[in-house]
């Protein structure tokens, strides 16, 4: 495909704005962070390792490079998305005191678990790392005030200041509590809900800019290519099925009936086969066959299980999808060894399928081994083997003659190829908790209306 390129680079960008939502959402989903051992002379680490912030500023930065590839990223009044987006994003950072409050939250499950020492450790350990971030905020206002930068620039600086002076201010508060020796929880409760508020303003205005974002995006993109702007659908809705999840809300666009809804799964299903050819053979009826197993993971009580815990196999399975779709892998590597012999539906099909051969084939091969036992015995009939010889011909003949007028046994063995596979690549990619009985995946998967195209 000849715009293979453009069309990949528009599900990417659709996949990361899903993943920079949910990465700067006040109550987003965490992903998965491994995190390092230690910091000591900076070791590098993989992506899996690298922190909360980090991978949050690394998806804008993959936003930033690719609307500007695509074309999207000029705002009708003349600036640039990216530029606007990073500027939001990084008061929304510095509102929410992220180190601030991780000493907070870390200080107040201490405390819950009855250890105070570890508690107030916690603290001090937060109130040195949240002065060192204070003084590089008020050393940025400092530049910028003195490069007598844009006002707009020096506004967004002090913001950025205050909210981290905020942030230092309830550390040093909570740990004199302790230090008179009251009880320190119901401060930590106060300035974690003072957070809380301060960045609701910043958020809002960051979901209105992204939002106004993928407008234009999706505008623009419909009207260059609707390849790329099937492919930027494509890549949002499955990123979104996690990043924009709240495993608590019970309906609503955060819902897991939503997200992951009849409606949105079919309409995920339908951008799947559009784009089919711009993927791997298995890899289109793969994905719909796992988006079916996790409709009715939502619609079963029974398979859902801890919302939590399910949110973390769904996390898994975005990945897995952005493996197949974006990287190529090839998802017939995910199938285990010897699972296609342990598969009995295989051999149903084959049954199915060529029928007409296996029995014409049988029938001829049984009327030869009776002709072969009536020559070797003396006293047999003539009429008898006559009548064996021409049956073990036709039978045999039959067979042969069957088979050619099917096109082919070649098409009808990838066919059955394509089938047994598709079933087992779609078990294989899916990642959804352990169903209430052992066919309920089958049944999800046979749900599927994508199948992988066979050449005549």
């Amino acid at each position: 495909m000849d715009d293979a390129d453009d069309v990949l680079s528009a599900l990417r960008l659709g996949w990361a704005v899903a993943e920079m939502r949910g990465r700067n959402r006040p109550d987003g989903p965490p992903g998965e962070v491994v995190g390092m051992p230690d910091h000591v002379d900076h070791p590098l680490p993989l992506r899996i390792e690298r922190g909360k912030t980090e991978l949050r500023i690394e998806i804008q930065s993959v936003v930033a490079e690719l609307a500007r590839q695509l074309c999207v990223d000029d705002a009708p009044d003349g600036t640039k998305y990216s530029a606007a987006l990073d500027e939001k994003t990084k008061l929304l950072a510095h509102a929410r005191a992220l180190k601030a409050a991780d000493a907070l939250r870390q200080a107040l499950e201490l405390l819950v678990q009855q250890q105070p020492e570890q508690a107030e450790k916690a603290l001090n350990t937060g109130l040195a790392i949240q002065q060192a971030v204070v003084a590089r905020r008020r050393e940025a206002l400092a530049v910028v005030q003195f490069a007598q930068a844009p006002e707009a620039a020096v506004r967004a600086e002090q913001a950025s200041c205050a909210c981290e002076e905020a942030g230092l201010a309830a550390l040093q508060h909570v740990i004199d509590a302790i230090a008179q020796r009251q009880d320190p929880q119901p401060a930590i409760a106060q300035h974690q809900d003072q957070l809380v508020v301060a960045a609701r303003q910043p958020w809002d205005d960051l979901a209105e800019l992204l939002w106004q974002f993928d407008a234009h995006v999706q505008d623009r993109l419909a009207a260059l290519s609707e390849s790329q702007a099937m492919g930027y659908q494509l890549g949002r809705g499955l990123a979104e099925t996690y990043w924009a999840l709240n495993p608590q809300q019970q309906d609503g666009s955060e819902s897991w009936s939503f997200l992951l809804g009849q409606r949105r799964c079919g309409e995920l299903e339908r951008l799947t086969g559009r784009l089919a050819a711009y993927m791997g053979e298995y890899t289109a009826s793969a994905i719909a066959g796992s988006l079916e197993v996790w409709r009715a993971v939502i619609s079963t009580p029974g398979w859902m299980g801890d919302p939590t815990h399910t949110s973390q196999a769904l996390y898994t399975q975005i990945r897995r999808w952005y493996e197949l779709v974006v990287l190529g892998q090839d998802p017939t590597t995910l199938i285990g060894p010897a699972a296609v012999m342990r598969n009995y539906r295989t051999l149903t099909r084959a049954i199915q399928l060529f029928w007409p051969e296996l029995i014409a084939t049988a029938f001829g091969l049984a009327a030869l081994i009776t002709l072969l036992f009536l020559v070797n015995v003396g006293g047999a009939a003539a009429w008898a083997k006559t009548l064996s010889g021409v049956l073990a011909a036709v039978g045999l003949s039959l067979a042969g003659l069957t088979g050619a007028l099917k096109n082919s046994a070649q098409a009808l063995s990838k066919r059955l190829r394509q089938d047994a596979y598709t079933d087992l690549v779609a078990l294989a990619v899916q990642t959804a908790p352990a169903p209430p009985d052992k066919d309920a995946l089958q049944r999800a998967i046979s749900h599927r209306v994508l199948t992988p195209a066979t050449s005549n």
